[in-house]
Order: structure tokens, then C-alpha cells, then sequence
């Protein structure tokens, strides 16, 4: 199986942890047909593992966190990110992982 982990929330220990975004086996079907079906076409591929990383992932309280600054400033707002912004600040490289590890997905 592959890894890609990205920051969430448990609600339940009231701490941060590490969620591997591959242990998602609807994202994990959706790529591995992406790839069926775009092969040769690596923007096409690229489009859909988007799609189904928003689809999964985006605007979605449970995989949402708040960033501040330490120690808290009124100078610097807090924000909110998801596990799909978390992704796409390395997205050229997600998609190289996926597609040099496929056989692994």
C-alpha cells in the first residue's frame, strides 16, 4: 500500500495524527482507473485524481484544521486547510509517486 500522510484531527484522543490519504480505498479505486483509463495522457490522469481527491477530501469539517501562529498573533489570521490543500502544496510529486508506485496502489 502506498503512503501519503497529511494532518487531521482526531475528535475522539482531542490530538492531531497522521492520515494516510491511501487507507481511503473509494480515492484508491478512483486512481487506479484514472490510470486504466489515461495511461498515455498524464494530464487527463491528473484531472481525475483531482477530482476524486476533492470528492473525498475537500471542504469537509472532518478534514479541516485550523493553522495559527505560535505564540498566536493578532498580526497573522488563522486558516483553515484541508487534507486537499495538504495534498496539492506537493502535487507534481503526488502524482509522480502514484504513477512510479501504481503497481503498489
Amino acid at each position: 500500500m502506498l503512503e501519503w500522510n497529511v494532518y487531521v484531527e482526531d475528535f475522539n484522543a482531542r490530538k492531531f495524527k497522521a492520515h494516510n490519504v491511501f487507507t481511503n480505498r473509494r480515492f484508491v479505486d478512483a486512481c487506479k482507473k484514472a490510470y486504466t483509463e489515461h495511461k498515455s495522457d498524464r494530464t487527463a490522469f491528473e484531472e481525475d485524481v483531482r477530482k476524486a481527491l476533492r470528492y473525498d477530501y475537500w471542504s469537509r469539517c472532518e478534514w479541516e484544521i485550523i493553522l495559527s501562529s505560535w505564540p498566536p498573533s493578532d498580526r497573522v489570521k488563522e486558516e483553515k486547510i484541508d487534507v486537499y490543500d495538504q495534498v496539492m502544496l506537493n502535487w507534481k510529486v503526488f502524482i509522480d509517486y502514484i504513477l512510479n508506485n501504481i503497481k503498489n496502489l
